[in-house]
């Protein structure tokens, strides 16, 4: 299988401009970045030494599983924000460039087992560890897979590509963060 490309970087980047926030490539940067309440979140990671929390991870696993998480901040707030995708047709028969939806309500891993997990996106700040913003059939959104490269899966696997959500808090059903502009381009080793 070689490399896919729904729209060329050049595209991507004219639809997403952001000069705060990584640009929208597909070559296995390993960048990634949003906007969250109008606030640039890049994947940057936190912390320092042996704590330090890396900026982005997460891959193709299962045969059917998508999962990114990103580890920032935006504005004094350091958090993770986290994308999963349960419904990734098996790269081996079919084509992986898709929009996914993100409307369901679903527990999220890892208090649930992967097969009770629909998709969605979550974002854990650091300043409240109980408190979780998650999609739901209500608070919706959109991954869109826009590269997938698995040419060689035993060296690399990357995916680029764009979300945005608004999730809401399980703690306070009135507080909703909204996140735009999302960029991802992954590779995973």
């Amino acid at each position: 299988m070689s490399g896919f490309v729904a729209a060329p970087c050049q595209q991507l980047q004219e639809r997403y401009p952001a000069a705060d926030l990584p640009a929208a490539t597909h070559t296995g940067a390993n960048t990634a970045g949003c906007y969250i309440n109008g606030q640039p979140f890049v994947a940057t990671g936190y912390g320092s030494g042996l704590g330090k929390v890396q900026g982005i991870g997460g891959g193709f696993a299962y045969d059917s599983a998508y999962y990114l998480r990103l580890n920032g901040k935006f504005g004094n707030r350091e958090g993770s924000l986290q994308i999963f995708l349960n419904s990734v047709p098996d790269y081996k028969k079919q084509l992986l460039i898709s929009a996914y939806a993100l409307n369901q309500t679903t527990p999220i891993l890892p208090a649930a087992a992967l097969d009770q997990c629909s998709n969605y996106a979550v974002f854990l700040p650091n300043d409240n560890p109980r408190e979780a913003y998650i999609t739901d059939v209500q608070h919706t959104g959109t991954v869109r897979l826009t590269y997938v490269d698995l040419t060689n899966v035993s060296v690399k696997r990357i995916a680029a590509g764009t979300f945005e959500f608004t999730a809401v808090s399980n703690l306070d059903p009135s507080k909703t963060i909204q996140v735009t502009d999302g960029r991802f381009d992954r590779q995973q080793p």
